[in-house]
């Protein structure tokens, strides 16, 4: 018991930066993920344009056209005859689009000139804008496909107008038996999560372990009675319950900030966690046993983690870094972290756990072990020469 209430009472002293790193993972991370997150129903929602309409022909087949417009879009009064004016209320949001109907619009259209018919302005700033010219060239298209076929201009804007509505009754659904096509806020959340949560592991462990290596914290545990061997065991338990107890608190703040959205992988993203929490302890054990000082070690944490935060993926998508640069990442521990994160995003629920998984979570946890090694090495070489 006493081995437990000294390693809990050593992070007293890291209490602020907990806090701290805490603080950064609950907003930043919230947000980044929420910024980036996508699903396949919401990656395309098509809406309604406010269009101005200027008809300076004000015969049927400019009229056919109006109602069309009017049937499928917010038409809005343009408030001037001038472009100049129309032009100017298109950029600063007034309406989003406007059309200018000329004086020889149906002349044109009887001639099968579609193309010149009309004029457009547009800021050309969502995707909605760009369809609403493409349906209004398909438009004058079937009206002149009818006129040449010899029917009479409103039996051509009667059809026109009913097969156009139809269209946009009609609607498409992308999907995608890999899920490539979107980034969850899960996803989000627990990549950001590989910076937080080893900043917070390699603190928290870091002071912890130093505490225990203190002379006089030595002394008072082994009058405690306890055989070197019990002693040991106490430690790593209360380290490895600190890191648990740490890991849990980053997931549940992420399923608390993400209630809103489908955690139907949680479980696979939970277990990549533990195996971070692994590497997390392990690379405090790895810094505690070369240095002793704490400034050192807070500037170990920041610049061992940051650097693998920017080369792994964590800070920047690996889409847009080069193959050069994901081969050297490769020899990081949050490489495969974050691999194993895309994995579990971009793979069906039931197809997650298999050969690919294990073995990413198997690099991990040999990170982990490689870290253990690393420093048992040093501080019985530090032993040895009595450094």
């Amino acid at each position: 018991m006493s081995v437990f209430k000294a390693v809990f009472k050593s992070i007293k002293s890291t209490f602020g930066n907990l806090i701290l790193y805490f603080a950064i993972f609950t907003f930043f991370g919230n947000l980044s993920a929420k910024t980036i997150a996508t699903t396949n129903e919401t990656m395309f929602k098509e809406s309604k344009v406010s269009v101005a309409i200027i008809n300076n022909d004000e015969s049927a087949l400019s009229n056919g056209l109006v109602d069309y417009l009017k049937e499928t879009q917010k038409v809005v009064n343009p408030r001037t005859d001038s472009l100049e004016d129309i032009n100017e209320n298109t950029r600063f949001g007034i309406y989003n689009y406007a059309v200018i109907i000329p004086e020889d619009f149906s002349e044109k259209l009887s001639n099968g000139d579609a193309e010149n018919a009309l004029e457009y302005i547009s800021a050309g700033a969502s995707t909605s804008e760009y369809l609403l010219t493409q349906k209004i060239d398909d438009y004058l298209k079937d009206v002149v496909i009818y006129l040449e076929c010899g029917y009479s201009e409103q039996e051509a804007i009667d059809l026109t107008n009913k097969q156009m509505i139809k269209l946009e009754e009609t609607k498409a659904l992308v999907q995608s038996s890999t899920e490539e096509d979107h980034f969850s806020f899960f996803s989000g959340m627990y990549t950001f999560n590989a910076y937080s949560l080893m900043m917070i592991l390699c603190t928290c462990i870091s002071s912890a372990l130093l505490f225990m290596k203190n002379p006089d914290v030595k002394n008072r545990i082994s009058v405690s009675g306890m055989s070197f061997q019990k002693r040991n065991t106490a430690i790593i338990t209360s380290v490895l319950l600190l890191g648990i107890i740490l890991t849990l608190l980053c997931i549940v703040a992420v399923h608390i900030l993400g209630f809103n959205y489908s955690s139907d992988k949680s479980i696979y993203y939970i277990i990549n966690t533990f195996a971070l929490m692994l590497i997390g302890i392990g690379m405090a054990y790895l810094i505690t046993s070369i240095t002793s000082s704490e400034n050192i070690i807070a500037m170990l944490s920041n610049m061992l983690t940051l650097s693998m935060c920017f080369l792994c993926g964590v800070f920047v998508s690996t889409d847009l870094m080069s193959a050069s640069v994901l081969k050297a990442a490769q020899f990081l521990p949050l490489y495969w972290y974050v691999s194993a994160v895309h994995y579990i995003n971009d793979t069906p629920l039931g197809q997650i756990w298999g050969t690919t998984f294990a073995t990413k979570i198997s690099i991990e946890i040999l990170f982990a072990l490689i870290f253990f090694a690393l420093g048992m090495i040093i501080s019985r070489k530090k032993e040895q020469y009595a450094v």
